[in-house]
């Protein structure tokens, strides 16, 4: 049994008028409970019944016991021969007292907890017009019903919903007690519905590692709990790469995407938070009179000629609206990394983000990563400046939302203001900001015999496609190979003892080095004969190279190619080169040699002998990423130039103008910016 729900309000009379209603509903319903009970026992009493003589209660054949409503009726009977009952075991077999009081009790309390009202939360109740006028709007009450940007992952300041208006025409409202403000009673708006205080935060900084700035700006969408293109257009799938849309226009696209043109970058994201509230909007929310006049003039259909229009709007009220929201405080810090200057220090992406990780985590109180915690120690010798990571690598983009601070470094502030996170944290109650949410598309707002439904929603549709990104690799490897599992264009070198997996050198100075010896003028090795010359090549006083014999001449011409592969161009790592006259092998004349410091470039240079001169060249060529006379000097590893102008990040572009017509999507005639065709940029 289920009474019907009755609104509790913060009066005493009502509470006791109502929970007498419930006593007295749920005894009616144990009572019910009990006399069904035994009327089925009754009503079945020839199940017991047994063939023994001495039983003397008749029982007819064709007897029917039939509990109603209201009255009995019964149809005549057939007389039918006696049968014969034990008494004893027809009271054996009844059940036992204990369990017919218990089944009374459980039923009491089931008709009980039924009849109790079900409130808008545990927290929630009806409050009288004195006490509405009285309490404050919970905290963070309008952060749903704003129009939000997708392609921004923005609020837009601008709302679709009315968040306002919290009285009924009784003048009564919902008033809740938030038990993280002292029990304070405060009121929601009337769009406002399941309202939960419910606090959850952990000491874990969670922490990820990103090997382009394509893929961290995907992850902005991890803040949204829904599958956001729900009814829109906006499901395309190219023949060739792939559409990003969410994110392309966001602050960490500004951050991440133009800096990896220029280098190599992975980014690690490190990221606390601390949940207090949630909500959502009702089904039926009060819609934002400005909204509606705004969809109002905009012209009755969706053209070339009436987008900008419908494009205003979008600028104005964003592409979709928040519906479901929790609400609290979280602290987001994306740290930048040059991969191959992070190499020549000895650590990898992977390593800086680990003790990163032990910074944040020292910050927010968590000591339990000792183990990382000694390894960084160690760790930090091979830094440059000798200084903790976060000041090492601090190329740091940090929001803050919810609380008040004036630490924006809030995540890595153990060695500079120990209690500045604490005293955030304690801030957030009051004063909470978006966690995660849901989102809405726009048009869904309007109803869906409105006809300017369809038309928003293409308008919407168009308008993210034209603010996508075209992720396609804008080049090949011009070290490694394409083998990475989670990016298709990232390079990934294998194997070689003198770069890391991510194709960075190792070491400074390091370089691929070539030898030519091309010939020799003016020798004299034998009195009466020409010279037998041949050359010998050293490195570090190692032998590396030999060229053939050229008998009886002067001036031999080797051209002779020595590959000494990668080599790490140190100051006592000289290349030596000896020229010999042979005689007998064991007693071969030396004519002379010289040694010569490797520098990078393309050198030709001529040894002068005792007798004669040896002509050479060299060929130096820095690993990636270094630079300067003897590489030691780091430089970036840019994109192609011709390349760089046509796409926003290392691997992304926008979407050419004949994709986007192929979709559908109305052009102007004069974009402001261009998008080259397809053809002529994969060509390169």
């Amino acid at each position: 049994m289920h009474c019907p729900l009755v609104e509790t309000k913060v009066v005493a009379s009502s509470s006791r008028a109502h929970s007498s209603l419930c006593i007295s509903q749920a005894w009616a319903s144990s009572f019910l409970f009990l006399t069904t009970s035994l009327l089925f026992v009754f009503s079945n009493l020839s199940t017991f019944c047994c063939s023994s003589p001495s039983c003397s209660w008749p029982v007819r054949s064709g007897a029917s016991l039939r509990l109603v409503q209201a009255g009995v009726s019964q149809t005549p009977e057939r007389p039918s021969r006696r049968k014969s009952c034990n008494r004893h075991n027809f009271l054996h077999k009844l059940p036992p007292l204990h369990a017919v009081m218990f089944s009374f009790i459980s039923a009491f309390w089931v008709g009980l907890l039924l009849c109790l009202p079900l409130p808008t939360s545990q927290y929630c109740n009806t409050g009288l017009a004195s006490e509405c006028k009285e309490a404050e709007l919970v905290p963070g009450s309008n952060l749903a019903g704003e129009g939000f940007d997708i392609t921004q992952m923005k609020r837009k300041g601008a709302y679709v919903l009315n968040m306002n208006d919290w009285k009924r025409k009784d003048k009564t409202c919902t008033i809740c007690k938030n038990p993280y403000l002292d029990g304070k009673m405060q009121k929601l708006p009337l769009s406002v519905v399941d309202w939960r205080a419910n606090h959850q935060c952990s000491l874990k900084v969670a922490s990820t590692l990103y090997q382009s700035s394509e893929s961290l700006v995907s992850s902005s969408l991890n803040s949204v709990e829904n599958n956001w293109k729900v009814n829109l257009e906006a499901s395309v799938k190219t023949a060739k790469g792939s559409l990003m849309m969410a994110g392309t226009h966001s602050k960490m696209a500004e951050f991440s995407m133009e800096k990896t043109k220029k280098d190599k970058f992975s980014f690690t994201s490190h990221q606390m938070s601390c949940r207090y509230y949630s909500y959502r909007v009702s089904n039926r929310p009060r819609k934002n009179p400005e909204f509606l006049r705004s969809v109002k003039l905009l012209p009755k259909a969706y053209t070339q000629e009436s987008k900008q229009r419908y494009y205003k709007l979008i600028d104005n009220f964003g592409t979709h609206f928040i519906t479901k929201v929790e609400l609290g405080g979280s602290v987001h810090s994306v740290t930048s990394i040059k991969q191959c200057q992070a190499a020549l220090q000895g650590l990898n992406a992977e390593e800086v983000k680990m003790c990163l990780d032990v910074e944040a985590a020292a910050s927010v109180g968590d000591n339990t990563l000792t183990t990382e915690v000694k390894h960084c120690q160690t760790a930090t010798d091979k830094l440059e400046n000798k200084a903790s990571f976060s000041s090492s690598f601090n190329d740091r983009m940090t929001e803050i939302k919810g609380g008040h601070t004036t630490d924006a470094e809030l995540l890595f502030s153990a060695n500079k203001d120990p209690g500045a996170y604490k005293e955030w944290l304690s801030s957030l109650p009051l004063s909470p900001d978006l966690l995660s949410y849901s989102l809405d598309a726009l048009h869904e707002l309007l109803p869906t015999s409105d006809p300017a439904r369809q038309h928003l929603r293409k308008a919407i549709s168009h308008y993210i496609l034209e603010k996508s990104l075209w992720k396609n690799c804008s080049a090949p490897c011009q070290v490694g190979i394409k083998t990475h599992p989670q990016d298709s264009c990232i390079c990934n070198c294998h194997n070689n003892p003198h770069v890391t997996p991510d194709c960075c050198p190792t070491k400074k100075g390091m370089a691929r080095v070539n030898v030519t010896v091309q010939k020799a003028v003016g020798l004299w090795g034998d009195y009466n004969t020409g010279t037998d010359g041949y050359v010998k090549l050293f490195l570090s006083k190692r032998e590396v190279g030999r060229t053939r014999v050229i008998w009886n001449n002067n001036s031999p011409s080797w051209d002779y190619p020595i590959d000494l592969g990668v080599v790490q161009l140190l100051p006592d790592h000289q290349i030596k080169f000896e020229v010999w006259d042979e005689d007998s092998k064991w007693d071969d004349d030396h004519l002379g040699g010289c040694s010569v410091q490797l520098i990078a470039g393309v050198k030709t240079d001529i040894c002068k002998l005792s007798h004669g001169e040896l002509y050479y060249k060299t060929e130096v060529v820095c690993a990636p990423s270094l630079g300067g006379p003897a590489c030691n000097n780091y430089v970036g590893s840019p994109m192609n130039s011709h390349l760089e102008k046509a796409y926003v990040s290392r691997h992304a572009r926008p979407v050419p103008r004949e994709m986007l017509t192929e979709m559908g999507v109305f052009l102007d005639k004069d974009p402001l910016f261009a998008n080259h065709s397809i053809s002529r940029l994969t060509k390169n």
